[in-house]
């Protein structure tokens, strides 16, 4: 039987262990640069919700579809601006110190080159396959954004400097510009193409902050340092997170692009408008993620079971604050709705009760995207992202016809579920990631931390 004077030695135990990990020089570094990320996060998201909901009130549900649809069919070409470098950049730079300039240079013309693929591809399909001239012209300034920002790859080395809030004074910056443009056009009563350049606004300022602050690191990152093998090099190792991209891409937004195309634009704003407050939040693990991938990395250096420790507690926390945001956000879906868009977008509320259901899966399957790069499991991610691409063209196919836009929610849980959690039963290795997932997801380590604290105390 535990005495008195035994439980009081443990609680003393505890608070100076919990002193010892505030006050430690890496969890402080970490600490502040996840907060600068966060702070730009929540900017975005405040700015979403009051700019950008006034912007879909002010459009009204079928302009904002069509708006809505350029920015799905875009962003499924992301992939060829993109190129999969994320990870792989970040992850190299914090690795070794050394040919930083030739990686970043590098990077930045194949992301140039393969962005003004993207435009090409995109203003072309909207010049000769849409009948109305706007979704071309929106076409070929949104696709611009992404020519704009190949030189994004300086991201990529501040997140391996854990020196986060560069990213996050440079991203402020742009959205405080865009969206002050665009309460402007709403005043003026603009019409759709300028809230297309009120996007290419916010990559242009974000991006030229970000060149800006880099004038005074000790690295250079210009197309003259660029080398084509290094380039090659990188897209050798990056090509299954190009097509896992384009796949990723696809169960994101294909959604959207069937529902114009099966349904109408009016449709798909009252879905877009769901998806919107629904997907507002994915910045939460992507944020964490981005931020702690070097000390992940680091854990993994240390050793193997530090490591999975890490990794189970980060999956725990996602679902925890999964949860959060999923529970109220579902049981108010139709006050939300009618509260931000108003009336007009009625069907909506229905739509994101079931579609919020599909962060859960996110939240966690983002950690996992952290085990994925750093054991270089490209080809698993390609494969799980392809099996969930087919999966929810497949079930939209079936599903919205029957149940409308409800069923695009649907097919979008399914597909989650699968390529972020159930596609790990078929690969080996990624099975124990899979158990500590459902562990996460079924409350089962909270619980578990919690009487193993309960205990000490």
């Amino acid at each position: 039987m535990v005495t008195e004077v035994e439980k009081k030695f443990s609680l003393k135990i505890f608070i100076e262990r919990i002193s010892h990990v505030l006050t430690h020089q890496g969890f402080r570094k970490y600490f502040t640069n996840t907060s600068w990320l966060f702070a730009e996060k929540i900017l975005g998201m405040v700015l979403g919700l009051f700019v950008g909901i006034w912007v879909a009130r002010y459009l009204g549900p079928k302009k904002f579809g069509i708006f809505s649809y350029v920015i799905a069919f875009t962003s499924l070409l992301t992939p060829l601006a993109k190129l999969g470098f994320d990870g792989i950049v970040s992850r190299d730079i914090a690795r070794n110190e050394t040919d930083i300039d030739e990686l970043l240079s590098s990077s930045a013309l194949f992301k140039f080159v393969g962005s003004l693929v993207l435009l090409v591809i995109v203003s072309s399909y909207m010049y000769f396959f849409k009948d109305d001239l706007i979704y071309f012209y929106l076409g070929l300034i949104l696709s611009m954004i992404y020519v704009i920002k190949s030189f994004d790859v300086l991201e990529f080395y501040y997140r391996a400097k854990v020196k986060a809030r560069y990213i996050a004074l440079a991203n402020s910056i742009g959205m405080i510009f865009a969206a002050s443009a665009k309460i402007v056009f709403i005043l003026m009563g603009a019409g759709l193409i300028f809230f297309a350049l009120g996007n290419l606004s916010q990559a242009l300022i974000s991006v030229f902050t970000l060149c800006y602050f880099f004038k005074n690191q000790p690295n250079k990152c210009t197309f003259a340092k660029a080398k084509i093998s290094k380039g090659v090099s990188l897209v050798k190792e990056s090509w299954p997170m190009i097509m896992s991209g384009f796949f990723a891409l696809v169960y994101l937004n294909i959604d959207q692009v069937m529902i114009e195309d099966m349904l109408n634009s009016y449709e798909l704003g009252q879905y877009s408008a769901a998806v919107r407050i629904s997907s507002i939040w994915y910045f939460i693990p992507m944020t964490i993620g981005w931020s702690i991938q070097t000390a992940v990395v680091n854990a993994r250096k240390q050793s193997r079971k530090l490591y999975y420790e890490r990794m189970q507690m980060l999956f725990t926390w996602m679902a925890l604050m999964a949860y959060a945001v999923i529970i109220p956000i579902a049981y108010f879906s139709n006050d939300i709705i009618n509260l931000l868009f108003g009336e007009a977008y009625g069907r909506a509320g229905d739509v994101l009760a079931v579609h919020i259901v599909a962060s859960l899966f996110v939240f966690v399957g983002s950690i996992r995207g952290l085990w994925v790069t750093n054991e270089s499991y490209f080809k698993f991610a390609l494969l799980s992202n392809v099996g969930a691409g087919l999966i929810n063209i497949g079930l939209n196919y079936l599903w919205i016809p029957l149940y409308g836009i409800i069923g695009a929610a649907w097919a979008t849980i399914v597909s989650y579920f699968f390529t972020y959690v159930a596609s790990g039963l078929f690969f080996a290795p990624a099975r124990q990631i899979v158990v500590m997932q459902l562990k996460s997801l079924l409350i089962i380590d909270a619980i578990n931390q919690a009487r193993l604290l309960k205990s000490r105390i």
